[in-house]
């Protein structure tokens, strides 16, 4: 049993380390203007195209289905409200969050479109 146990821990491991898409920063409390202005950022060291993606919380109180390109080494901003969120930065994705992050703590799933 040790054996197929390290076995499929060696398997699951390359899955892992070979993401392409990572969740780089959450602002799960909003800014000083507005508890609203929540935000998410993505980051792509080698570059992806995110059509068919979905950022989903496990409580399911979010799910948001993606779409466009992050540029290799680039940042993919999403946010809540309005593109004024994060000031001078232009967002890639306005998109209602469902109920909002919640600020106790949350899981939040990335999945990609396979």
């Amino acid at each position: 049993m040790a054996r197929v146990i390290f076995f499929l821990t060696v398997l699951a491991v390359p899955a892992f380390a070979a993401a392409s898409v990572v969740i780089s920063e959450i602002a799960w409390m909003g800014t000083a203007n507005s508890a609203q202005d929540e935000w998410l950022e993505l980051y792509s060291a080698s570059g992806e195209n995110l059509d068919g993606w979905i950022l989903k919380t496990a409580d399911g109180g979010m799910a948001i289905n993606l779409s466009g390109i992050i540029a290799a080494g680039g940042y993919f901003l999403i946010e809540r409200t309005d593109d004024t969120t994060v000031p001078e930065v232009a967002a890639d994705l306005i998109t209602p969050f469902g109920s909002g992050l919640n600020n106790s703590g949350e899981i939040i799933i990335l999945l990609n479109s396979s």
